[in-house]
């Protein structure tokens, strides 16, 4: 049924598209014809299922995604933890009892989605660009599971971590979306109680600021695959009771001092550009190492379809290059 809507909205986007560009050009000057029908169709089809249940927004997203190449190239296990399942992503030629870096990795979806099915290949990916395993927690899901019951979750995962025996400098914290606001959240959730330190984080396309409106969540909707009304409607069914101004569900509000390295991926045409950018204006000027990485043109999480558009695997290789400069070889970690 999803399927088959999608691929709808992709044949009504061909033609729509193929017409617009003979009118006017590309959307962006460095978008492929693929791409942008591509994004028209992820537009509708977010905007269609952004209005079910939280379930039927989870089954529908889980249903746009299959087994990709890196994923077979990555052995998968699971286990529970507090409740919660917890995968372990291996690359294939890493053994089991070698030692390794590890990427606890927050998945996105606006707090309300995702999981294996949706964010598998990413995270394959990014386990094989830096050479590291990766640990993936099923965390809470709002509106089930408002704030903080997913922070609480990540908190959990990290510290099974440590009571495994890894050592804080093997480690490193990433997210997507709305796990780069709980990646962030968690580094400051740790620093705050003088807990150890992860070696560094990286944010990718991370929606830290919930209290934001305007700006480029308006100018750049054109082109991004969300609208306003969409972030405003997840906002509210992770916060529910909470402000948004607070800082562990709004970490760009939160003082950005004693933080590890940062690397934040964005897209200049995304709708979360403008918060990511002051985030990291803000944790520099706070003393944090924080480097943004900006790929000019593309909208949220391209980097999902390199699949399609394998020249789009070039910044989940600089994210490799980054973790495995700043995390050494884990003791144990599992």
């Amino acid at each position: 049924m999803d399927i088959a809507l999608l691929l709808l909205y992709l044949g009504f986007g061909a033609v729509r598209v193929t017409l617009a560009r003979l009118r006017r050009g590309p959307l962006r000057p460095s978008w492929p014809w693929g791409y942008e029908v591509m994004i028209f169709a992820q537009k509708a089809f977010n905007a269609r299922v952004a209005r079910r249940s939280p379930q039927g927004e989870r089954r529908a997203w889980d249903a746009m995604k299959a087994v990709g190449p890196s994923l077979r190239r990555v052995g998968v296990t699971s286990h529970w933890h507090a409740g919660i399942e917890h995968l372990w992503f291996t690359p294939t030629q890493v053994a089991r009892d070698t030692a390794a870096r590890v990427i606890l990795y927050l998945h996105g979806g606006a707090f309300a989605y995702g999981s294996r099915r949706s964010h598998g290949e990413l995270v394959a990916e990014l386990a094989l660009a830096a050479q590291a395993r990766v640990l993936f927690p099923h965390y809470r899901l709002a509106p089930e599971h408002p704030f903080p019951a997913a922070l609480d979750d990540a908190a959990a995962a990290y510290r099974s971590l440590l009571a495994a025996g890894a050592d804080p400098s093997s480690i490193v914290i990433a997210g997507d979306s709305a796990g780069g606001n709980l990646a962030l959240s968690l580094l400051l959730t740790l620093r705050d109680r003088g807990e150890p330190l992860p070696a560094a984080a990286v944010l990718i396309s991370p929606w830290v600021d919930l209290a934001a409106r305007g700006g480029s969540l308006e100018r750049h909707q054109p082109f991004d695959w969300a609208e306003p009304w969409i972030f405003e409607r997840w906002a509210k069914s992770y916060l529910g009771s909470t402000p948004a101004s607070t800082p562990y569900a709004s970490p760009a509000l939160a003082p950005l001092h004693g933080l590890p390295p940062l690397l934040v991926v964005i897209g200049s045409a995304e709708m979360l550009y403008d918060q990511v950018v002051a985030l990291v204006d803000a944790a520099r000027h706070a003393g944090t190492d924080a480097r943004l990485d900006t790929t000019p043109d593309m909208v949220h999480l391209w980097m999902s379809l390199s699949s399609w558009f394998p020249g789009f695997a070039a910044v989940t290789q600089r994210m490799g290059d980054f973790i495995r400069a700043h995390a050494a070889p884990a003791r144990s970690a599992r």
